[in-house]
């Protein structure tokens, strides 16, 4: 169950640009059609052999909470990040699965008065099968 309104309206977004397939490619995606939701999106490559995950864009109020822009870092080369973490089991999900995952992680980061969050991982596809982009959307709660 997604427990906050702005992963709802990118849930709705995401299904919408499937369009009959089994998720959408990140063609498919447009800016300008969610612009409340971009300081929120996170845009993951997922990286075949061997298996990674590589931040291609963070949105701004992502970077803000985390006060650290990791745009270009792959997940292996971060601490807390690579294999066997809580966030590339979530990835690793969305690829195997190719659905979208959510999670209610507890927050970590350097913010006192974030309390909590959810986030929403939905699988983007250039051919159809193969995960090759995560886009997901994280919502958080202040104290």
């Amino acid at each position: 169950m997604l427990r906050y309104d702005s992963l709802r309206r990118a849930f709705a977004y995401w299904d919408s640009k499937r369009c009959g397939r089994r998720m959408p490619a990140r063609r498919d995606l447009d800016p300008i059609e969610i612009p409340r939701l971009l300081p929120w999106v996170i845009l993951i490559d997922v990286i075949l052999d061997p298996l990674d995950f590589r931040y291609r864009l963070i949105g701004t109020e992502v970077v803000a909470i985390a006060r650290r822009d990791f745009t270009g870092a792959r997940f292996s080369a971060l601490e807390g990040k690579g294999p066997e973490s809580t966030v590339w089991d979530n990835c690793l999900t969305v690829v195997r699965t190719c659905a979208p995952f959510s999670r209610r992680p507890p927050y970590v980061g350097p913010r006192d008065d974030v309390h909590s969050g959810q986030n929403l991982l939905m699988p983007l596809s250039s051919d159809g099968e193969t995960v090759d982009m995560i886009f997901q959307l994280i919502a958080y709660q202040h104290r």
